[in-house]
């Protein structure tokens, strides 16, 4: 691999420098270290995708609070046909279930 570099001669220590692709990879990934007759020896990645998921999950929480809220001022001010209230209802349901399958 050209993306190696060895800190020191004398050491087993290495630098590995992600080209862009590799780095989007690593981001959306867990990557696994095996040794060569299929023994796993480490994990890379896992902490940075529990770090991404967290923060798209309170994303999704605060666009659901603003999202209700709305909801709440709409109904409060303007009349909306029951299909729209209920479309919006069951819209608010399935992301419900979906923030609470992530925690």
């Amino acid at each position: 691999m050209d993306n190696i570099n060895r800190l020191a001669p004398a050491t087993s220590q290495c630098v590995i420098e992600l080209d862009p692709f590799q780095y989007n990879y690593y981001q959306q990934s867990c990557i696994e270290i095996h040794s060569p007759d299929g023994e796993y020896l480490e994990s890379i990645g896992y902490d940075i995708q529990k770090q991404i998921q967290a923060e798209q999950t309170t994303q999704l929480q605060e666009q659901i609070v603003l999202l209700q809220s709305l909801c709440e001022k709409i109904a409060q001010e303007v009349e909306l046909p029951a299909q729209a209230i209920a479309g919006l209802g069951e819209l608010l349901f399935r992301v419900r279930g979906i923030i609470d399958k992530q925690n």
